[in-house]
């Protein structure tokens, strides 16, 4: 007999780079090992993970500057989406 079924919800993570002059930004190559998706957390409850991505979203976002150029940066977004888990965990 089988017991009750716990759902489980994960955080996804996923990484773009972009490389921008001034305001014209391009993505970058990036290999699917450092893209992801990667899984970052898992829950019991849709609503902490919600939390958990917000938190995450707020703190991830990063712009760096080339030294040799000024006008060049690198841009790294993270997006984060909260997902019911495919199998149990």
């Amino acid at each position: 007999m089988l017991g009750p079924l716990l759902l489980t919800w994960v955080l996804m993570g996923t990484v773009s780079t972009m490389h921008c002059t001034g305001t014209d930004c391009h993505p970058t190559r990036t290999s699917q090992a450092v893209a992801g998706p990667h899984k970052m957390a898992v829950f019991h409850a849709p609503t902490a993970c919600e939390l958990y991505r917000e938190k995450m979203t707020q703190t991830h976002q990063t712009v760096g500057h080339r030294s040799a150029r000024p006008d060049v940066t690198v841009r790294k977004e993270m997006t984060f989406t909260c997902r019911l888990a495919e199998e149990p965990l």
